[in-house]
């Protein structure tokens, strides 16, 4: 009798075990960080038409990932620079220009960046998702991916918001070292800027 009992006992907790780790298959696995150095996986962004662009479908060449706000004026104080950075380089990288604040629109983003006159198409980060995989704080940060997908690059655009200060081009060098195959001089730096608006949960 006790034996029944116990067998019972043992198949009910093998039951109980076997759906407790069905129960944690489904969850859905949080996506990791990117980091310098490592593959960049697949992400998506919205259009200005609120059609999803995934980020493989950009792989094949050297990849600059530029984050930027409607609002910051730090953010603001690169507009020039970005501009010309995708003038300079256009045809040889991808650029993915991408704005993540949480208060800022699509709407406001499309018209503002008519409106500053952006050379490139601009991107809306729904739900701060991309910006969190990037582990990004600040509305001017920028990376560098190489051909193969892998981070190369991560911080400032120039040294300075004020134009006629700077005294060092980070993304531009990083961007002409991985275009010539070589070794990133300086690979990480730290921008300043305003803080992403995050959406809240």
């Amino acid at each position: 009798m006790g034996g029944a009992n116990d067998r019972k006992g043992a198949a009910m907790k093998a039951l109980i075990f076997a759906a407790v780790l069905l129960a944690m298959a489904s969850q859905p696995m949080h996506a990791e960080n990117f980091q310098l150095g490592a593959p960049v996986s697949d992400f998506s962004v919205s259009d200005m038409n609120g059609r999803a662009q995934n980020y493989h479908a950009l792989k094949g060449k050297v990849t600059v990932v530029m984050f930027f706000s409607t609002r910051c004026p730090i953010s603001n104080a690169f507009n020039y620079r970005r501009n010309t950075l995708y003038d300079d380089f256009k045809g040889r990288v991808n650029f993915i220009v991408v704005d993540s604040n949480s208060n800022e629109a699509i709407e406001e983003v499309k018209a503002y960046a008519k409106d500053v006159g952006f050379d490139f198409p601009v991107y809306k980060d729904v739900n701060n998702e991309v910006a969190d995989r990037f582990a990004v704080h600040t509305t001017a940060d920028a990376f560098v991916i190489d051909q193969s997908g892998t981070m190369r690059y991560r911080g400032y655009i120039e040294d300075s918001p004020n134009a006629s200060r700077v005294t060092k081009k980070a993304l531009r060098e990083a961007i002409e070292d991985v275009l010539d195959g070589k070794a990133v001089a300086v690979a990480e730096t730290r921008a300043a800027g305003c803080a992403i608006r995050r959406a809240k949960q």
